[in-house]
């Protein structure tokens, strides 16, 4: 299970003494989007947000731990590593992912591991090439024509050991953009516009 008592009363003590960061951008010389969504709770997280990922992917089996920000900024080498674990396997193709959905991870990582879980999110599906999501379509998987999967802003997981359900509740609370809840499977988050569905 997945609670946000802590971190709520964590935020309002932060709130009280100091303004929140919003979640910084990686840079001009990557085309990828302005992570920030002003006034979202994940951003407002982000001082409370250890950035650290444990990434497991069953397809593949591989797994790292990676910390992705420090104090001098983006650690572009750790950024690289999960860019890569998240690629389409199928094509072995690998972009730049959206990094607000690395702080969206974090922050649940975090979060799971307050409640006595070990953090590590096994990430089903990140980014997708036209022609892996192509397969999906035509196998009956339900992919989207326009998935943000294709653009490296969405993906879809499972937090080891926690409930899908309370794993869905809590990264809709955080307003990270679109969540989905596949009962009892994943979850899917992307950094499109806020809205909730269920598969």
């Amino acid at each position: 299970m997945i609670s946000r008592r802590g971190f709520i009363g964590k935020v309002a003590a932060a709130a009280a003494c100091s303004a929140l960061s919003a979640i910084p951008a990686l840079g001009a010389d990557l085309d990828i989007p302005d992570p920030v969504r002003d006034n979202s709770r994940l951003d407002r997280l982000v001082p409370l947000i250890e950035p650290r990922l444990d990434l497991y992917n069953p397809h593949t089996r591989e797994r790292k731990r990676v910390l992705f920000f420090g104090a001098t900024g983006y650690n572009r080498a750790g950024i690289r590593e999960i860019n890569y674990l998240l690629r389409d396997w199928r094509q072995d193709e690998v972009v730049q992912m959206d990094v607000r959905l690395y702080w969206g991870l974090a922050a649940i990582r975090t979060a799971a591991m307050r409640d006595g879980l070990s953090g590590e999110i096994q990430v089903n599906s990140g980014f997708r090439s036209k022609a892996t999501n192509d397969y999906l379509r035509s196998e009956g998987y339900g992919a989207a024509v326009n998935s943000f999967h294709l653009k490296g802003r969405a993906i879809d997981f499972v937090v080891k050991g926690g409930d899908v359900a309370n794993v869905a509740r809590y990264a809709q609370w955080l307003e990270i953009g679109g969540t989905g809840h596949y009962r009892g499977r994943f979850v899917h988050i992307d950094s499109g516009k806020p809205r909730v569905w269920f598969g």
